[in-house]
């Protein structure tokens, strides 16, 4: 009924190899960064602090929120083809959740505030200095 191309069964299988290679050669990269800093005698970045750590995670939510909302739009413009009904629930349902991330990340303290010990509401001493 179908013809079925090598080229539409290797394709995805492909994509996926070339996401996955791509993630474990960043995360190479990251190791032979900090070996070479380590070597030099620097501590890598996150021993210095907590704010480097702190803004990679608040990093870590934009990107979230956008893989998010865009996979969202993308089940919502494939399906929408389809009519309005209750299956553009499943695009709705990431679309809003991702735009949710998206908001928390822009409304969100730029310093990660909501530890104990951090933040303005303990700059004058107090016991955090006994």
């Amino acid at each position: 009924m179908f013809a079925v191309s090598a080229l539409s069964v290797l394709f995805p299988v492909l994509m996926v190899a070339v996401i996955l290679g791509f993630a474990a050669v960043m995360r190479y990269l990251k190791h032979r960064e900090h070996m070479a800093m380590i070597q030099q005698g620097i501590a890598p970045y996150k021993a210095l602090e907590g704010e480097p750590a702190r803004r990679e995670a608040r990093q870590g939510s934009l990107i979230g929120g956008l893989v998010a909302a865009f996979i969202g739009l993308a089940l919502i413009l494939g399906l929408l083809p389809l009519g309005f009904g209750p299956w553009l629930i499943g695009g709705l349902i990431p679309f809003f959740v991702g735009l949710a991330i998206l908001l928390a990340h822009f409304l969100g303290d730029e310093r990660g505030g909501g530890k104990a010990g951090t933040g303005a509401g303990n700059k004058g001493g107090g016991d955090a200095q006994a």
